[in-house]
């Protein structure tokens, strides 16, 4: 039966707890980035659908590859979710709870201020990746310190081509 985990804290706690603990909070982690994931790829589709002006085709073609490029890992972030037995979120509005991401600016003529929110919010997931990567590190998983560290530099290099298209 897979599990959700839930996060606790580390204090008072023998060594065997603290080190189940570390783990428990480094897969909840794990699957608030699977969340956030979700949620920027939704804002990747927003701004590839609504931004309007002289940017447009340059970023809707390049948002383009970006959402093909997070389609694959958020499945691949959710796969790996699953093979550690854990349960993914149940609906819609928990997989898409990304809190600390930016929203989006409503207006679709802020060309700069759009594309400007979307690239912090990918330095954001790729700065959280790199500490899903310590975390892991700390505990011994191997695989997820692997996956986060490839899914942190995709985050890095798609916050880079987007910051490109800035003035």
């Amino acid at each position: 039966m897979a599990s959700v985990v839930p996060l606790v804290g580390l204090t008072a706690l023998g060594e065997k707890e603290k080190k189940q603990n570390k783990k428990e909070v480094c897969y909840c982690h794990l699957v608030q980035l699977l969340r956030a994931t979700s949620h920027l790829l939704n804002q990747t589709y927003i701004v590839h659908w609504n931004l309007i002006g002289s940017k447009f085709y340059s970023t809707h073609l390049l948002t383009e590859d970006i959402y093909k490029e997070m389609q694959n890992g958020l499945d691949t972030v959710a796969e790996h979710i699953r093979s550690l037995n854990i349960s993914t979120p149940f609906c819609v509005m928990d997989l898409n709870e990304a809190k600390e991401l930016d929203p989006l600016p409503h207006d679709c003529f802020a060309q700069d201020k759009m594309i400007s929110v979307l690239a912090s919010n990918y330095n954001k997931l790729a700065e959280s990746f790199s500490l899903l990567s310590e975390e892991s590190e700390s505990i011994g998983d191997q695989l997820t310190m692997d996956l986060a560290a490839e899914r942190g530099r995709a985050h890095k290099k798609q916050q880079w081509l987007l910051k490109s298209n800035l003035n």
